[in-house]
């Protein structure tokens, strides 16, 4: 007795869907390009976090269990926000915000993150656009690949999967530095 063909195209397709996610794609970087004007003013405040860092040759796994908590946490602790509207300012990064808009939910994610043992260089700021309307999240660098901790979906996800054109990404050597996303590519950094 032999199977339809469909039946065996739909098993792939559930066992594909039901596998979990596996990154194995990183954000290939440029040029430097200019600093964004809230990161700036947060180096000022934050001197430590903007400075030159090694960038670690031994990327971790994903954790994803930890990467899908933290970013849970944070995007159900923060509400949501205007910076003008949470800081009486147009533009305010901070870690510690109990309201406030995507660099602060951002920010808040790398704090935790460095407290669970990942590096500087592995957690990465980056900006872009969601549709037509400018967007931060962080970026977490692994050895599977690169991770999207977003505030607008509470799943984390491989980098090729999220629904961003990516722009600009801090160096992992420099926390002061920015740089061009130039595309994606299946070889690690």
């Amino acid at each position: 007795m032999s199977v339809p063909l469909f039946m065996l195209a739909a098993l792939a397709a559930l066992f594909t869907f039901l596998s979990p996610a596996v990154a194995s794609t990183w954000l290939k970087t440029g040029k430097q390009t200019t600093r964004p004007y809230g990161h700036v003013e947060y180096c000022t405040r934050n001197a430590f976090d903007c400075r030159g860092r090694s960038a670690d040759a031994a990327l971790p796994p994903a954790r994803k269990n930890l990467l899908n908590g933290v970013n849970r946490a944070v995007n159900r602790s923060i509400k949501a926000a205007a910076d003008q509207t949470a800081f009486g300012r147009k533009e305010f990064w901070t870690a510690n915000a109990r309201s406030g808009d995507c660099e602060d939910f951002a920010l808040a994610k790398r704090a935790k993150l460095l407290r669970s043992g990942f590096k500087p260089s592995q957690l990465l700021l980056t900006m872009g656009y969601n549709g037509s309307e400018a967007h931060t999240v962080l970026v977490v660098r692994t050895r599977d690949g690169d991770y999207v901790l977003d505030n607008l979906v509470d799943e984390v996800m491989p980098v090729q999967s999220a629904r961003m054109s990516f722009r600009k990404i801090q160096a992992p050597d420099h926390g002061g530095k920015w740089l061009q996303v130039t595309g994606k590519t299946g070889r690690a950094p």
